[in-house]
């Protein structure tokens, strides 16, 4: 009977770590007042330009580059926190696309493919907050867009 005790204490204070570990996430039901950006904002706003995509789940941020024809260049300026090991919701969910990634604007939606997995992603804007939501995230809002940034600035960001 002591050893199920036991068990059942270290088990609520393992559940209770995990859950004070966690914030609550940000979802598209939480994106009062943004509005969804159409193929044409997010032409401008993306091909050719340098722009920061930051994972708000892994705390990682990359410095993207998308050209003309599709092609995207990829540097990472933030590595993915220790504390993913350990993070279930990050564990979970698809991983971000790596390698020879191509990325194309349909409508609204941005897809982008590294020729095995397929993303469709939707970018809310409001001011100069720009969120990402993949299909795959289940309305999880995961990324961040940084536009017009300055390399000093990305000590906040970190």
């Amino acid at each position: 009977m002591k050893k199920i005790i036991i068990f059942i204490v270290s088990f609520f204070m393992l559940s209770n770590f995990a859950v004070a570990e966690t914030n609550s996430p940000l979802t598209m039901k939480n994106l009062h007042g943004y509005h969804v950006m159409t193929g044409i904002e997010i032409s401008e706003m993306l091909l050719g330009k340098k722009v920061i995509l930051k994972d708000l789940l892994s705390e990682a941020v990359y410095e993207i580059k998308i050209s003309q024809n599709g092609l995207t260049e990829k540097k990472i300026i933030t590595a993915k926190s220790p504390k993913t090991l350990t993070n279930v919701e990050y564990q979970a969910r698809a991983d971000i696309l790596s390698g020879d990634v191509k990325f194309s604007i349909e409508g609204s939606k941005i897809i982008t493919t590294d020729g095995v997995r397929t993303y469709i992603s939707t970018l809310y804007k409001k001011d100069r907050k720009i969120y990402g939501v993949r299909d795959v995230d289940n309305e999880s809002v995961n990324f961040q867009i940084l536009i017009d940034y300055k390399k000093e600035s990305l000590q906040k960001i970190k």
